[in-house]
């Protein structure tokens, strides 16, 4: 098994994760990162129109593999 860590942020801030969790592999990592931005968005999420939280997987070595989102973006209704 391979150490993955999943930084996470909203916009340009960003929170190094410096403990990380051992997957399977990259399919597991994506699986743990997904629920991560879950709970990170029930956390987070504000009514602020053009907000993103995100979460990036960086692999043992540092090098960024994937990086998961949702955005948040308000529209009048009838646009």
């Amino acid at each position: 098994m391979a150490r993955y860590f999943f930084d996470s942020g909203d916009r340009d801030v960003v929170l190094k994760d410096e403990v990380g969790i051992e997957c399977d592999g990259i399919a597991s990592a994506r699986h743990q990162a997904i629920e991560g931005l879950i709970d990170l968005t029930r956390e987070f999420l504000e009514d602020i129109d053009g907000q993103e939280l995100f979460i990036e997987i960086r692999d043992e070595h540092g090098e960024k593999l994937v990086r998961l989102s949702l955005s948040l973006h308000a529209q009048p209704s009838g646009q």
